[in-house]
């Protein structure tokens, strides 16, 4: 893992001009080129493992690389100027700079040679920092693309993104008329931009998939840092690192099956994300976390409605096995709910799934066969078989629930256990009952569904 510098060189006769960063003091000496300036913000501290890449098309190596590189448009005559590679060795740089040639990228091949041009430089784990100030055409594009692939193949992680900008002073004539001392243009930091795109990317990995994964790395890679500099204190880290805590728990609570715990982890996901939207933030980033907030309305805190959206959002996630359990175990908090008990209660809990039991093998007026606690509470299992039988279908469905259900816990292990070629159809199975409970007890015949697009 190394340090990696990476800028582009252009073609014109750069004037000089004093660079300032974020409100610092500007650069104490004028300077032609902008990666004087933010070499030397990004790189004096680095080693000979790191490196310095400029990359050049011919005619701006010969221009701009190389001493004396301009002609006097009048006369023709060369005019006296140091090249970029004098300029940087006169730094007394410990890191190696090195000058890459790349075509000028007049066709689709020209640019693909430039992605591998800049790919090969990055390397695995590598921190980079990109100058973006001279990148033509579409380089710009093209530099961010490259990152965020390597990013995925190498690991690498963005330091700073960095764009002068000379052009605030005016024209070039303007700007030769100017004073040196009053040329002050400042240096952009375009990382956020940078991050916007991975906050984008890793909310819509959640919300698509429900995986948070990648919102917990970017609080620990993002967010931590400012954290362990803050000791803390820094309100907006606090809240976005709280906001990964808390999906991570939501996302656990569904793969391990905490359905009592549900509703709970839903409301402090959307609590966070509430409070993330509120922080003085750049405005893209708000609506990322009201997506979010948006994606879990359908958990209420009642038993009943935050059981139905689990299984929903399990479904739409692809967590089938834990899906048919939490629908097993909704089933139960139904009858218990329509019998006016406790759905917390364990021993009722046992006593409604045994109501079942006791349906399905077609036992009611045989108690001696009853097994505890139902054989201890008849008159709550009378009061359950009622309600089952009450609900059309509601039997029914139980039954090829714990079905499924028995096939997956049991890994395919028993005599009727579907096939490898069928087992797609446990997703659409799990669908099909949720579609048909949710109308068996919602009034209007309204899914709880949530919102994947």
């Amino acid at each position: 893992m190394a340090n990696v510098y990476i800028s582009f060189l252009g073609t014109n006769d750069y004037l000089l001009c004093h660079y300032q960063h974020q409100g610092n003091e500007p650069c104490p000496e004028p300077v032609r080129f902008v990666q004087e300036a933010t070499v030397a913000m990004s790189c004096g501290s680095w080693g000979s493992e790191d490196s310095i890449v400029i990359f050049t098309t011919e005619e701006a190596e010969k221009r701009n690389w190389w001493d004396n590189g301009h002609c006097d448009r009048k006369t023709n005559a060369a005019l006296c100027r140091e090249g970029l590679k004098a300029r940087l060795e006169k730094m007394g740089l410990k890191a190696p700079v090195r000058c890459v040639r790349i075509p000028e990228g007049h066709d689709e091949t020209q640019i693909w040679a430039i992605f591998e041009k800049i790919f090969e430089e990055m390397k695995a784990g590598d921190r980079i920092v990109f100058d973006i100030t001279h990148a033509f055409r579409s380089i710009p594009l093209l530099a961010t693309v490259v990152l965020h692939y390597a990013k995925v193949m190498r690991a690498i992680q963005v330091a700073g993104i960095y764009y002068g900008a000379f052009e605030v002073l005016g024209d070039y004539q303007t700007v030769k008329d100017m004073a040196v001392e009053e040329r002050i243009a400042p240096i952009l930091d375009l990382g956020a931009l940078d991050q916007l795109m991975d906050w984008t990317i890793a909310t819509d990995r959640f919300i698509k998939t429900g995986d948070p994964g990648l919102v917990a790395d970017l609080a620990k890679s993002q967010v931590g840092p400012i954290l362990r500099e803050s000791r803390g204190r820094n309100e907006a880290a606090q809240a976005i690192k709280k906001l990964s805590d808390t999906l991570k728990q939501f996302h656990l609570g569904l793969a391990t099956c905490r359905g009592p715990e549900l509703a709970v982890g839903a409301r402090k996901v959307k609590e966070q994300a509430t409070r993330c939207r509120g922080l003085d933030l750049h405005p893209p980033f708000r609506p990322l976390f009201e997506r979010i907030e948006q994606r879990l309305d359908a958990f209420a805190d009642d038993s009943l409605q935050a059981g139905l959206a689990a299984v929903r959002w399990c479904s739409e996630h692809g967590l089938i096995q834990q899906g048919f359990t939490i629908l097993e175990e909704t089933l139960i908090c139904l009858v218990l709910t329509g019998v006016d008990g406790d759905p917390q209660d364990v021993t009722l809990r046992d006593v409604a799934s045994q109501s079942f039991a006791i349906l399905g093998k077609k036992i009611e007026n045989c108690r001696e066969k009853w097994q505890e606690p139902a054989k201890s509470n008849p008159e709550m299992v009378g009061k359950m078989i009622a309600f089952i039988r009450a609900t059309a279908g509601l039997e029914q469905r139980m039954d090829r629930v714990r079905q499924a259900r028995n096939d997956l816990n049991h890994a395919g292990y028993h005599r009727n256990a579907k096939k490898l070629g069928h087992a797609g159809s446990f997703a659409t199975d799990l669908a099909d009952h949720l579609d048909g409970i949710e109308r068996l007890f919602r009034p209007d015949g309204m899914a709880l569904a949530t919102d994947s697009r």
